[in-house]
Order: structure tokens, then C-alpha cells, then sequence
């Protein structure tokens, strides 16, 4: 959508000083008769006074109004559910987007209510899916799902396509095994920033070529070891070589057209606990914590990272609630968002994880948002989750000023990645 500039031209007013009773010329004004209170006969023989002509011209004068912020207005024509829509990424079984087989329908019918992903997408104006394991055969047919789920966005919300996003770190997650190449654990790199840089690229090209616009990569955790949930997963325990390695990253993955989601927020590294079964308690007090784990975070911020994922930690000397991250506005809204400047979308870790599991479904979202993030990544119970934010909203629990932020950084993550054709070029 262009922008509409007004413009006032500038309005000069020349003005000529005379003295006029009857016609006045052109240049010097002629004064011919008497003043209306004097008498004709008491008025001396006819005097002619010339006084020379005064220009003033006045300063030009523009007002400009600036034209509003095309993904604004785009935010503001949507309805409350569509917005809301924006915010959810479920994981949905089936390798087409419109057929399925009955065991895919049982399951997608058990998370969201529909058979199939298109027609999730039809009742909850998704902002996108997480592929799994499931989802992916082999490269030609992932190519056509992936394109597949992009008619059903575009048919859902015309204009507005959807992110696809995958976890493809390399090791022992990797997701996609066909049409792309393969690369050892991120702690193989041996702290080679280039090779990581370079393979990161060629990830990029691969998964792109399938459709996929986000890779939940990099891992910018420290940890001492290759053992534990995150062990070879992370780059290095020293947190300078993790930046530097996180940073190369995220330039590779997104200087080839695919945004990067740094994980897991405020740092799994210092834990052995699976966040998967558990909610890890991570005993780190602040300033240790600025030291190391937040270090490479920073270095994927200052690379202009597109997404940062929160994990589900706690850290209960940093917020006494002992909450997890997820639902923590310390940790995500004042550290991350404050501290440390970071403006764009902010994801969830997968919410169906054990950490999380027992929590009411629409309760967890509602603090989510709350505490600041943007994407619900692996929604489950996409029907209550999504009523459960709709009646948020229109209680006032969840302002429009918040829902609308979350929607407006969703979509110019999408503008970026070339998902919105509904703004003029």
C-alpha cells in the first residue's frame, strides 16, 4: 500500500500600499478628489500623490500528513478472530493439506475440531503450522503440502499466507532427510563460525525449496557437555564462542530467505532436566545469568534474529514466582523486550510439553500473552485455545492495544518473508 502524502503549496500574497478612491492601476495608485468630509469648492486645484507599491510575501506554509502504516490498517480490518487466528501454530497430522486418512482425521478432530489442516485453517485463521515427523515423506511431497497449506491461508484470509516452520538444527534433529543436505551437531562446528554460517545457508536453499520459511534454530544454550536434553545441540559452554557461533547462524539462515527462531529463552544449557517431561528449575542469580546465558541471545538479537522461542524454564532466583519463562513478564517482557531491546515475534516453545501439560489450555495461552509472546507454538486444543483468547479480548483481560502488537509483528514477519500480497508493492 503506498503512502499518501498531502501537500499545501505554498500561497504568496503581493500587496500594494495606496491610497485609492476611485479605480486603482496597475503599479502606483493616482488619489484624485477630496477627502468625503471636505467641501468640493474649499479643495485646491487637483494634486496627483503617487506612493510607491510594497510587496509582502508570506513564508511558504506545508503540512504533511503522514499516511497510516499499511500493516496497521491491515491489523485493523481484521476481526477479532482472525487476529487471534494469527497467534496459533498447531501441530496438524496428514501430508496433504485437504485429504487425509481416518487415523490423520481422529487426531486432527482430537486437537482442533476439524478432519484436515486446510480446514483448520478455515475456522481458525491460523498464522501458521510446526511440521513433524509425521507431516513429511519426501521432498516432492512436501514441496506440494507446503503449497497445499499456503491456498488454504490465502483462501482463509485472502492476502495473507502462512508460516511453516520446522525443526531442522542438524545431529540428532533433523526433520526433512530428503532434498537437503544434512550437517553434523551444532557442536561439531568446533567453534568454525564460516562452516556454521555456510551450512546454515545451504539448510536454508534446501528447506525453502519445500516451502518451509522458518527453521527453529539456532540453539543458543551453553552447556558443558554433549550430554543431556540440549548436551551437542549447543554450540559451546563458553558463551563468546556461542555468540559467535549463533550469530553466523542466523546470518546463514536468513540471508537465504528463512527466518531463524533462536531457543530456548532464557537458556536451557544449565540443566539436565527435559523441559519435555518437566519444568527444569534453573538456580542462576542475575548477574551470572547476564554473563553467560544471555550472552548469545544478544549476538542473535544484534543479527537481527526474526524470532526469539521461550523455553519452559524456571528461574526462581531471578523471578521469585518460580514460574516458567513462558508465562513469566519478567523474563520476557522486561529481560528480553526491555533488557535487551529485542523487538520482533516472540514464540512459545511447544505448549502440549510436559513442563506445561496439566495447566487449563485457555488459561496457559491468556498468561502467555499476557507475559508477552506472540506465537502459541504447538497449540493444543486449538478450539478452547482460540475461544478461550476471543472471550480475553472481549472481556478486557487481553487489551486490543496487546493482541494488535502480536498480530502487527506477526504479519511484518510475514511482509518479510514475502507472505503478504494484500500491501501494494
Amino acid at each position: 500500500m503506498s503512502r499518501l502524502h498531502l501537500f499545501l503549496l505554498p500561497l504568496v500574497f503581493l500587496a500594494a500600499a495606496c491610497v485609492v478612491t476611485g479605480e486603482s492601476g496597475g503599479g502606483a495608485a493616482t488619489d484624485v478628489g477630496p477627502p468625503p468630509d471636505v467641501a468640493a469648492s474649499e479643495v485646491a486645484p487637483t494634486t496627483v500623490t503617487t506612493t510607491a507599491s510594497t510587496t509582502t510575501t508570506t513564508a511558504p506554509t506545508t503540512t504533511t500528513t503522514e499516511a497510516p502504516d499499511p500493516i496497521d490498517v491491515l491489523v485493523a480490518s481484521l476481526t477479532v478472530e482472525q487476529r487471534v487466528g494469527q497467534l496459533l501454530m498447531p501441530i496438524l497430522l496428514g501430508t496433504d493439506a485437504g485429504l487425509v486418512t481416518p487415523a490423520e482425521a481422529r487426531a486432527n478432530q482430537s486437537i482442533a475440531g476439524v478432519d484436515s489442516i486446510a480446514q483448520a485453517f478455515e475456522r481458525y485463521y491460523l498464522g501458521g503450522v510446526l511440521y513433524l515427523g509425521d507431516n513429511i515423506a519426501n521432498a516432492g511431497q512436501l514441496t506440494e503440502l507446503s503449497a497445499g497449506i499456503q491456498l488454504a491461508a490465502q483462501e482463509s484470509m485472502p492476502g495473507v499466507g502462512a508460516l511453516i516452520s520446522v525443526d531442522q538444527e542438524g545431529g540428532r534433529v533433523n526433520r526433512v532427510k530428503d532434498g537437503v543436505e544434512l550437517f553434523p551437531s551444532a557442536r561439531s562446528f568446533g567453534g568454525d563460525a564460516a562452516a556454521a554460517e555456510a551450512a546454515a545457508g545451504v539448510t536454508a536453499n534446501g528447506l525453502s525449496a519445500q516451502g518451509i520459511n522458518i527453521v527453529l534454530a539456532p540453539v543458543a544454550d551453553l552447556t558443558a557437555g554433549n550430554a543431556g536434553v540440549i548436551g551437542d545441540r549447543s554450540y559451546s559452554e563458553v558463551p563468546q564462542v556461542a555468540a559467535r557461533m549463533v550469530a553466523a547462524v542466523v546470518r546463514g539462515l536468513q540471508g537465504n530467505g528463512v527466518a531463524a527462531a533462536a531457543k530456548h529463552w532464557p537458556g536451557h544449557g544449565a540443566t539436565t532436566l527435559d523441559s519435555h517431561a518437566v519444568l527444569p528449575l534453573i538456580e542462576v542469580d542475575l548477574e551470572t545469568w547476564r554473563a553467560r546465558e544471555r550472552v548469545p541471545f544478544a549476538a542473535a538479537v544484534d543479527n537481527d534474529v526474526a524470532i526469539v522461542m521461550i523455553g519452559h524454564l524456571a528461574l526462581p532466583q531471578i523471578d521469585p514466582g518460580g514460574q516458567a519463562a513462558t508465562v513469566s513478564p519478567l523474563l520476557v517482557n522486561q529481560l528480553l523486550r526491555v533488557e535487551l531491546g529485542f523487538d520482533g515475534v516472540v514464540m512459545s516453545d511447544a505448549l502440549d510439553m510436559g513442563a506445561v501439560r496439566g495447566q487449563d489450555r485457555a488459561e496457559l495461552a491468556i498468561l502467555a500473552v499476557e507475559a508477552g509472546i506472540d506465537i502459541l507454538l504447538a497449540t493444543p486444543d486449538v478450539a478452547v485455545v482460540h475461544q478461550g483468547l476471543v472471550d480475553a479480548v472481549a472481556g478486557g483481560r487481553i487489551s486490543e492495544e496487546r493482541l494488535n502488537a502480536s498480530v502487527a509483528r506477526i504479519l511484518r514477519l510475514k511482509d518479510s518473508l514475502g507472505l503478504l500480497s494484500t500491501l501494494d508493492p
